[in-house]
């Protein structure tokens, strides 16, 4: 079996960078395609483990190669069977994950499914881990886009901690099927450099934070 980066890891350290930010959800996805490719998300759902196309906003933040925040005046109580968070939550930001003055080459959504407003230093801290998790993304790109749609799956369950028997059956499998698209994923995924997932502690002015 080839030897998979330690994607829990990076998800972990994912999680701390996001901490100053307020937040009940987060994505952090490459492109591809016109399509937004996920990477990790704060929790296990298929529906965030799978490729989507871009939301308005979200191109907008892309194509002018800053954060977008996008407040609701109210937020929905009793969404219909179409919910979508990123159209229904309160509080949406959208940071490109790029370098300075470059095409962004992945995204960062972060939502409050409560009302709460993003300062100006919130969205100067998100602009700035966007160009922080750059080569994070870079590296990933390139492997995570030679997975097919399941690989790509398990590789972010993976990142999760889950064990063989739970990633089965969270793609609904046995476990000797979720055993081979392991074995596949870390094949696939070997050739990553793992100081390239070690991103650097981010300091802002009032912030600071080890990682």
């Amino acid at each position: 079996m080839g030897q998979l980066p330690d994607l829990q890891e990076t998800r972990r350290r994912l999680g701390l960078a996001l901490s100053p930010l307020c937040h009940d959800r987060w994505v952090l996805g490459y492109m591809r395609g016109g399509w937004l490719q996920p990477i990790a998300a704060s929790e296990v759902s298929r529906k965030f483990l799978q490729g989507r196309p871009l939301m308005p906003w979200a191109r907008r933040a892309l194509y002018e190669k800053k954060p977008a925040v996008i407040n609701s005046v109210f937020e929905k109580p009793d969404p219909s069977n179409g919910y979508d968070w990123e159209l229904d939550w309160p509080a949406i930001l959208y940071a490109p994950i790029g370098e300075m003055e470059h095409r962004p080459i992945g995204l960062l959504t972060i939502g409050c499914r409560r009302d709460h407003w993003y300062t100006e230093e919130d969205v100067a801290y998100a602009r700035t881990l966007g160009i922080t998790l750059a080569p994070l993304v870079s590296a990933l790109r390139g492997p995570l886009g030679r997975l097919n749609e399941s690989e790509g799956e398990v590789a972010q369950l993976i990142s999760y901690g889950l064990s063989t028997q739970e990633i089965a059956r969270a793609i609904k499998t046995d476990d000797r099927q979720a055993r081979h698209l392991i074995d596949t994923v870390a094949k696939k995924l070997q050739s990553i450099n793992p100081v390239d997932l070690e991103f650097p502690i981010v300091q802002m002015k009032r912030r600071a934070f080890r990682l």
